[in-house]
């Protein structure tokens, strides 16, 4: 029988078949072509699972070990530890043995069943980036006290307080104040019969700190001293208010520079009394808001001069006063600027109570704007214009914190 021999497709019927062998290879090629780029974004967006992790991070571990440990490792693991378990090998003592083998040569896992040698523990986990592990008696590590998280290069930079309540508070209330009686040239200038005539700026700024510092002496003696309203007022501060209440600008009889000296005198011997423990001062949170209440209606009144267009009188307000405005908010400013910056250390417990810390932060950091602020020459522009106005500009900052103040004071 002979096999009948199969012709060649010719004519139409070969063209087809050519054709149809050449689309099945473009349709292959092209489909290789576009799946080959999602292949790869398939591994890019693949991410290893907690289980994958661990082996892979246990195979990593066996291909570093030495025979002697993998064999350990295998031993391990037949008797149903897991493989994801590291093993350490203890140090030999100098008698040969390891520190688990006992007298008569076995080890502490064959002498415990059930229990689990030291060896056999589970490796801990490592710690994630920024968390501080627990440990018994050990507290938690904090943020630096010496500098207010608001963002780098704020300037705003806290103190570091005495252990001793109120030191710091009263040392910084010292401080301002025998800066500007001694520490600043001329001394104090507001009662100058001549000179202080051509230094409005400087005897408007000391204006200010001496109206913030009444304040402070007030709260200072009212409530931050004492321990409830049947509690009696301190002498010295007693005479330390009525002496700042004296006028700033009296010449002699007495003069201005020696009412505030002995003012200052007081505080002194107040601190002292602090330090010995005859005096106390208190770290609540109802002490705290009483100082922010004061500090708040101050900024009220501050605002005010900085936006008023005519006194009350009906009289405008001249180019020529903008700038006692401008350097009396400058003077309040910097005195609840240093003062708040003690009060953000020494009554952080009390502001993590109320959840008041980052608005601590932001008045501070809003004081800090208006502290910074030092034009050559004061403007009074239009708010539209294109001149300053630096009423205006150091107004934000401080109605912003005089906001901030109002809020702390509503908890």
């Amino acid at each position: 029988m002979t096999r009948q021999r199969k012709l060649p497709l010719t004519g139409p019927w070969a063209h087809l078949r050519r054709t149809a062998l050449v689309a099945a290879g473009v349709a292959v090629f092209w489909g290789l072509f576009l799946a080959g780029p999602r292949w790869a974004l398939a591994l890019q967006k693949h991410t290893l699972t907690p289980s994958e992790q661990i082996q892979a991070s246990a195979q990593s571990r066996k291909a570093h070990e030495t025979p002697s440990q993998t064999a350990h490792s295998t031993d391990a693991e037949e008797q149903g530890a897991a493989p994801t378990q590291r093993e350490h090998t203890a140090a030999p003592t100098s008698s040969g043995q390891s520190p688990e083998m006992h007298a008569g040569g076995t080890s502490a896992a064959h002498e415990a069943p059930g229990r689990e040698s030291a060896s056999h523990l589970p490796e801990p986990a490592l710690p994630l980036p920024g968390h501080q592990e627990e440990r018994p008696g050990v507290p938690l590590a904090h943020e630096p006290a010496g500098e207010v998280p608001h963002g780098e290069g704020e300037g705003v930079h806290l103190p570091e307080i005495s252990p001793i309540p109120g030191v710091t508070f009263v040392e910084t209330m010292i401080n301002l104040m025998e800066h500007e009686l001694h520490g600043r040239f001329l001394g104090w200038r507001p009662n100058d019969l001549i000179l202080g005539r051509f230094t409005d700026n400087i005897n408007n700024y000391q204006l200010g700190v001496l109206e913030a510092m009444r304040f402070t002496t007030l709260r200072l003696k009212d409530s931050l001293t004492r321990m409830g309203e049947a509690d009696t007022y301190d002498r010295d501060l007693e005479n330390a208010l009525n002496l700042f209440m004296n006028k700033a600008t009296l010449f002699w009889f007495p003069s201005a520079e020696s009412s505030y000296g002995e003012a200052v005198e007081h505080l002194k011997k107040f601190l002292e009394k602090l330090k010995t423990g005859r005096r106390s001062f208190y770290y609540r949170v109802d002490n705290f808001m009483s100082l922010i209440t004061s500090y708040g209606d101050l900024l009220g009144n501050v605002n005010k001069s900085l936006i008023i267009d005519r006194h009350g009188d009906g009289s405008p307000v001249s180019f020529f006063e903008v700038d006692d405005y401008f350097y009396y908010a400058k003077g309040v400013a910097h005195v609840m600027y240093e003062i708040l910056k003690v009060a953000r250390v020494g009554f952080e417990d009390q502001l993590v109570t109320i959840d008041a810390v980052d608005i601590m932060d932001e008045i501070l950091h809003e004081l800090h704007r208006a502290e910074e602020m030092d034009p050559w020459i004061v403007l009074d522009g239009d708010l539209d214009g294109f001149i300053a106005n630096h009423r205006a500009n150091i107004n934000a900052p401080l109605s912003e914190a005089a906001h901030l103040m109002g809020i702390i004071s509503r908890f």
